[in-house]
């Protein structure tokens, strides 16, 4: 089976993750939303965190079904993921065997930006303006021990530079 080139995106809500995501969805790629799993498990009356377990389970069997379809070869990882220990979350459950190479996308857009987006959304989309502080402020850059072969930083316009780390 063909390697697959696997990005986790990193950073808050509204920073332009799904965006970003969007603009480089070719033939052949695959977009794993955790975000788009949760709005089809909870009804629109359960709160937001309502099922989580299943949310993040359903999350992990979509990327690992995924890696191993061999017609995929780039699979976009979209959620926050905004420390170590949320992106160890989901790649200690991610079948590693058919990752041939594994990036980090690391969004670098202000907080005020971010507000200024979020309000722009609507229904469930939008995030309450405190969580959206508490994510901007939980974010860390990836460390060299995680494991990432190339770690990017997307900025407020998209604009995309592989950093070192």
């Amino acid at each position: 089976m063909k390697l697959k080139r696997v990005y986790v995106t990193s950073g808050p809500p509204a920073s332009g993750k799904t965006t970003w995501i969007k603009s480089q969805l070719t033939h052949g790629a695959e977009w794993i939303s955790r975000d788009n799993v949760r709005f089809s498990i909870i009804k629109d009356d359960e709160d937001y965190f309502a099922h989580e377990d299943e949310v993040f389970d359903t999350f992990i069997a979509y990327i690992n079904q995924t890696l191993d379809n061999p017609d995929i070869d780039t699979i976009y990882i979209d959620a926050t993921h905004l420390n170590k220990r949320s992106r160890h979350k989901t790649l200690s459950r991610v079948r590693k065997q058919n990752i041939g190479e594994l990036n980090c996308v690391c969004f670098t857009t202000p907080l005020e930006t971010c507000i200024v987006r979020n309000h722009l959304r609507e229904g469930r989309a939008k995030v309450p303006q405190s969580a959206i502080e508490n994510m901007f402020k939980a974010c860390a850059a990836p460390t060299a021990d995680e494991g990432f072969d190339h770690v990017y930083a997307v900025d407020a316009e998209g604009t995309t530079v592989e950093v070192n780390i």
